[in-house]
């Protein structure tokens, strides 16, 4: 599509630009070349004719990577989206060997790959440990914003410091962190207010004995007003899915959970696999989703007929993945976690899979619904 729209010169001048690329790539003999070389590139707008070759180059280069550029190298990562273990496990090594020369205002660069990514290195343990550590003398001075995203991507890889929770959730921090969010940007206000949202959630689920309250109902209940209008794709599956469970009062879409998670399509299965119907109170195609069971309903299985199971399915598209390799990243990760932990089966099906040749069919998208929802479900 994109190669649709460009003229014979810009195309021209496109591969002539990648070709000088590739060139400097090559010329590059020490990872401070290289390093100049990438300082001004964007990871996200990274060319991707040049992505695999410019990782390849900093793998030859990886035990150069040290206290001085590990910073640097952990943020260019993050913003490719790109998962080298190599490269990661060289970042974790670095900062476990040489903390004390890093700077710790800098952890959450170096921790932030290892979250986007959703890769836990050998050392897991030893290496989160040992970046908190560094931390905890800062945890009071530390800028709020930071603090918070430091511990929601912690949180992504189901580490909870304790510490550094109860630094976060308390009244005196809290108040600090509303009169930052006074002076920003309405936009960045919000995505650090989401953060602490998908924080406090994360800890309510995975580590209730922390007795940390979940705050957010009226936050959840603003930020989800705009949801629930399905488009055309979302529609056609909806559809499917009401075809293969027997009727569209047996699914359900923009389910939001007790936690305000969103699940695309919910369904209920008896004991014996039927589907269960659920009456008048089904979400329409445009409306919006019904609000959660109850309010902090922590376990939602109870409520359901002996045997019953209800299922999400999750579509995920290719922002769900790492860039190089279908590798789940860590936010999409952490939902699964959570959905599991609030009694539901979770079907995830990728965009790669469902837009595959082998369901290029109605009636083969229509059988392979019926696999995941009836059948055995694939690892």
């Amino acid at each position: 599509m994109y190669l649709d729209s460009i003229t014979g010169k810009q195309l021209k001048l496109l591969q002539k630009l990648d070709h000088y690329g590739r060139q400097r790539l090559q010329r590059s003999n020490s990872l401070d070349l290289l390093w100049e070389e990438l300082k001004s590139v964007r990871g996200k707008t990274f060319p991707e004719s040049l992505l695999e070759e410019t990782i390849a180059t900093l793998q030859h280069f990886v035990d150069e990577i040290n206290y001085i550029n590990v910073v640097e190298i952990a943020s260019f990562i993050s913003n490719t989206d790109y998962l080298s273990t190599l490269l990661l496990d060289r970042i974790a090594s670095v900062a476990v060997q040489q903390i004390e020369k890093i700077h710790p205002f800098t952890i959450l660069a170096i921790i932030l790959p290892f979250s986007t990514l959703n890769y836990d290195p050998p050392q897991r343990d030893e290496f989160f440990g040992t970046c908190v550590q560094h931390l905890n003398s800062y945890l009071g001075i530390l800028d709020p914003l930071m603090l918070v995203y430091l511990g929601f991507s912690l949180a992504t890889l189901q580490y909870f410091p304790e510490d550094l929770l109860k630094s976060i959730f308390n009244i005196e921090f809290l108040s600090r962190l509303d009169s930052q969010l006074e002076i920003l940007s309405s936009s960045l206000s919000a995505r650090v207010q989401f953060h602490l949202m998908e924080l406090n959630r994360s800890i309510c689920l995975e580590c209730p004995e922390f007795q940390i309250p979940w705050f957010h109902d009226r936050f959840c209940q603003q930020y989800n007003k705009g949801i629930g209008v399905m488009n055309g794709a979302q529609q056609q599956i909806y559809k499917m899915l009401a075809e293969v469970l027997g009727g569209i009062n047996c699914v359900k879409a923009s389910v939001l959970t007790p936690y305000y998670h969103t699940v695309d399509f919910e369904c209920i299965l008896d004991k014996r696999k039927k589907p269960l119907p659920y009456g008048s109170h089904n979400t329409a195609l445009g409306q919006l989703p019904e609000m959660p069971w109850e309010p902090n309903t922590e376990i939602v299985g109870s409520r359901l007929p002996p045997g019953a199971e209800r299922i999400a399915l999750e579509f995920l598209d290719s922002k769900s993945f790492c860039r190089n390799i279908p590798h789940m990243k860590g936010k999409f990760a952490m939902k699964k976690r959570h959905l599991e932990i609030l009694g539901y089966r979770v079907i995830q099906i990728s965009q790669f899979e469902w837009n595959s040749m082998a369901l290029s069919t109605k009636d083969a998208r229509m059988d392979y619904l019926r696999e995941r929802i009836f059948g055995e479900v694939k690892s």
